[in-house]
């Protein structure tokens, strides 16, 4: 309870600080007035972040607050006593009262569907009010309920053999589970990246080839010139449930593709495409990936090795009103416990992601993109409505990317830099 109460305090801290900064009503930075940014939409900008923001406010509190009563009132144990029963009730694939596997999926079943009530009317409301009210949502209702359905569908199905194989290795892995348990999550994060889009992202977009002409031209010559390995590039049907806009790269080795957000053809021209491409393949050329899976995995293996000192000490079981121990539970606990950790090694992550994204600015200059790559930024600054001035501080723990302002000066120092040199 001390550690869920520590992060509400200091979330409410960081948004309080940034609900105050937009009330202020800000003036658009003069550096980017210079470049056809207006006070006009600056304060549009304004108001869609504040808005966010308290919708943001209500959800992490009504959810703390909930996570507080169920500790306090002992819920968890409760619910683990209703997903004991409902294996002799309900057998899953003979699962019984004593595996550990069969109270594990109806636990996660439950936790999924409380999961889901909680959160369902601030995405009903995020959608069809908020982005709505901006001009963003382009989701009809029945898309959205089949969205839901998908996406509660594949938790249902991947979440139980995630975390049963995860228990499975530290039952069998011994005093060393950690080891093992740190292969599986890397070659667990490997299969997803696989699968999420090549399978998952097609169950909720369209994808189709994109289409012969300059832009297309453009990408693949740009993409010989640095010797990437491209073999298909997409345009992805976002217009159907958003006006916001981006463009990602995946794929492993010598297969690469890119997918290109429709909504980004339609706002940027083709020069600042390439742009904003040149940055893409600056992370690939970069090794920015390989570095960010490497810390990811690092985090892994600090995580489990810390869990090897909880995972069977039955006092922690007890003081969350558990009789007795169990490897699933003793991992749920730990996950809670360890939660303040989390909020500080992602202002560490944060960090190194905005150093790579300037990394990736400047390759993207360096190709000779830095004014389209201005150009593009400002745009898809200004058409997602991002704020252009948060308070430091909120920014520092909340965002990953640096903010356009940051941007600018960077890729401008780069010119200046290049000119005395």
């Amino acid at each position: 309870m001390i550690s869920i109460t520590i992060i509400t305090i200091f979330n409410n801290y960081f948004n309080f600080r940034q609900y105050r900064r937009l009330k202020e009503n800000r003036q658009i930075p003069k550096e980017l007035i210079s470049l056809g940014l207006e006070q006009s939409k600056h304060e549009e900008s304004q108001k869609y972040s504040l808005s966010k923001l308290k919708l943001l406010i209500i959800n992490n509190n009504i959810k703390n607050i909930l996570d507080l009563l169920f500790i306090y009132y002992n819920y968890k144990p409760f619910q683990y006593y209703i997903s004991r029963k409902l294996c002799l009730i309900i057998p899953f694939i003979k699962f019984n009262i004593e595996n550990e596997y069969g109270p594990l999926f109806y636990f996660i079943f439950l936790e999924i569907i409380i999961e889901e009530i909680i959160d369902l009317p601030f995405e009903l409301y995020q959608t069809f009010i908020l982005e709505e009210k901006y001009g963003f949502n382009k989701t009809t209702f029945k898309t959205f309920v089949k969205d839901q359905i998908k996406t509660l569908i594949l938790y249902i199905i991947f979440l139980p053999i995630i975390i049963s194989l995860l228990v499975y290795v530290i039952i069998i892995g011994g005093k060393y589970f950690y080891i093992f348990t740190e292969i599986l999550s890397i070659i667990l994060i490997f299969i997803f990246m696989w699968v999420f889009p090549n399978f998952i992202q097609p169950l909720f977009n369209k994808f189709k080839e994109l289409e012969e002409g300059d832009l297309k031209n453009g990408i693949i010559n740009l993409a010989k010139r640095l010797e990437f390995p491209l073999k298909k590039i997409y345009e992805m049907d976002q217009s159907q449930r958003s006006a916001h806009s981006n463009a990602y790269l995946f794929g492993f080795w010598k297969n690469k593709r890119i997918v290109l957000f429709d909504t980004l053809i339609k706002k940027l021209d083709n020069k600042e495409i390439e742009a904003v491409m040149g940055h893409e393949f600056g992370h690939w050329a970069k090794w920015h990936n390989v570095i960010l899976l490497f810390i990811s995995f690092t985090n892994f293996f600090i995580l489990f090795y810390l869990l090897k000192f909880f995972v069977n000490e039955l006092s922690i079981f007890v003081s969350f009103g558990f009789e007795q121990k169990s490897v699933f539970i003793g991992l749920y606990l730990f996950f809670i416990i360890y939660s303040p950790c989390v909020f500080f090694i992602n202002i560490l992550q944060n960090f190194i992601v905005r150093q790579i994204e300037y990394q990736a600015d400047k390759f993207s200059y360096e190709l000779g993109y830095g004014d389209n790559l201005i150009k593009a930024l400002c745009k898809l600054s200004e058409t997602n409505k991002s704020n252009l001035d948060p308070d430091p501080l909120y920014s520092m723990i909340n965002y990953s990317h640096p903010t356009l302002i940051e941007r600018i000066k960077a890729i401008n120092r780069y010119k200046n830099y290049k000119k005395e040199k």
